[in-house]
């Protein structure tokens, strides 16, 4: 049970990671209705940027750690409105080959500017670990698991104590009713990608010090709309739930049966929810008027 648990801790430390894509997916989604297959790549660029502030213009990590959300902040928002907002009165799927174009944009410059050469970004956490009861705990485990907790826990306080917030939720309920008390949907739009842009910068950085940097990190994204939908597209927290109970299933999938079987039983696992549970565990079914 000892080893069970230590096991459980480190699949809650990839879960965290997980989990903070997969609420950046369901965030955007929720807001603006779209799928935006970019995340990942939104976020691996955004760790480069990171890793430059840290060894090129000799940044502390947590210093370089927020300046990089700010500026993923800004180039979320930006991607809205030069990239998707002129392509809002269009179809579904002319935004959705938008952000699939976005994410070949984004792995074709990250691979201009910074490869070939693999980078490695520094472990802002001790290493070393915790005894708590029988069970031995790595410190960077927790750090990971803590700041994607608080990283989670702003979000929803965001949404809970703030108008901006509300006006993003009330633009998510009915995009035409808040419009027509005054919420300005495109600068609610604008913010969203914001946010979901910086939560996928939060994700790549705080996964960066377990791989090598490179372009093709971005395929993490893949795990983050898993974590979504076994959640709940619809569903914040589920969101939330979803990534850190794949980080757990995979890791002890690794552990019990074998680390190339990993994948396997993740996916096994997602195909399982979707025929059980077409909308994710915590989802709701959406109904259309036809």
């Amino acid at each position: 049970m000892t080893e069970f648990l230590q096991f459980v801790v480190v699949g809650l430390a990839n879960g965290g990671v997980y989990a903070t894509l997969a609420l950046a997916l369901v965030l955007i989604h929720r807001a603006t209705g779209i799928v935006n297959f970019a995340q990942g790549e939104m976020g691996m660029f955004a760790t480069f940027i990171a890793w430059s502030l840290i060894n090129h213009h000799g940044l502390p990590y947590w210093v370089a750690f927020f300046l990089t959300l700010l500026i993923a902040f800004l180039g979320g928002a930006a991607v809205h409105e030069v990239v998707i907002r002129p392509l809002e009165r269009g179809s579904e799927l002319t935004v959705v080959m938008a952000t699939i174009a976005l994410l070949v944009i984004l792995n074709g410059l990250a691979g201009w500017i910074w490869a070939p050469e693999v980078k490695f970004l520094e472990n802002p956490f001790p290493l070393k670990v915790l005894h708590v009861g029988g069970v031995v705990m790595n410190v960077q485990d927790l750090g990971v698991i803590g700041v994607s907790l608080v990283c989670v826990v702003l979000v929803f306080l965001f949404f809970r104590f703030t108008r901006l917030g509300w006006a993003m939720w009330a633009t998510a309920q009915n995009k035409e009713a808040a419009a027509l008390v005054g919420v300005n949907v495109p600068r609610i739009f604008s913010v969203a990608w914001g946010i979901s842009a910086a939560l996928a910068a939060a994700a790549g950085i705080l996964l960066a010090p377990l791989i090598a940097i490179t372009p093709d990190m971005g395929v993490i994204g893949i795990k983050g709309f898993i974590a979504a939908i076994m959640g709940g597209y619809s569903s914040l927290h589920g969101a939330v739930i979803g990534g850190f109970l794949l980080g757990v299933v995979e890791n002890l999938a690794g552990v019990y049966i074998s680390s190339g079987f990993k994948d396997v039983v993740t996916f096994g696992v997602l195909i399982a929810v979707l025929i059980l549970r077409p909308a994710g565990l915590f989802g709701t079914a959406g109904t259309h008027r036809v």
